[in-house]
């Protein structure tokens, strides 16, 4: 290599340092690949010290789910509506790296003091939220759904 010209030499490593950062630069998530992922209550059963729940969560997207939370939470009765409840219940049995086709089944449970005689509460509805990453756990990657349930 000529060291007589620096020209040369800096301008090859900037272009190869370019051509690097063009070939690995990833794509940004298609946002109707997020509504590939799916939570769905599969059964809900009443039992004598609260409410079990089993929910499926399916992804159809393209991508591995690389960490996730599920959770499980109440209407709040309002006197125009209903609001959001800030009191969630963590689904159990989740898995880190969901694959892509892959489905898992989750189960959340509600314990009857959290909801008896309570009025300000639907419990005949109920949300699901997820919350996670796509490919790799970093901000750009995060993503968080909620759906509604009536039963």
């Amino acid at each position: 290599m000529n060291y007589k010209n620096p020209f040369k030499t800096i301008s090859l490593i900037v272009l190869l340092g370019m051509l690097i950062t063009a070939c690995t630069a990833e794509k940004p998530i298609d946002p109707s690949e997020l509504d590939k992922i799916k939570l769905e209550i599969t059964e809900r059963s009443e039992h004598p010290i609260g409410i079990l729940y089993t929910i499926k969560l399916s992804n159809h997207s393209k991508h591995t789910i690389k960490q996730n939370n599920v959770y499980l939470s109440y209407p709040i009765k309002m006197v125009n509506g209903y609001r959001g409840n800030e009191f969630k219940v963590e689904a159990k049995e989740n898995k880190l790296d969901i694959k892509p086709n892959e489905e898992i089944i989750l189960t959340a449970f509600t314990p009857k003091e959290e909801y008896e005689n309570n009025d300000n509460l639907l419990i005949t509805e109920c949300y699901l939220e997820i919350q996670g990453y796509i490919e790799e756990v970093e901000a750009a990657n995060h993503f968080g759904k909620t759906i509604g349930n009536a039963f």
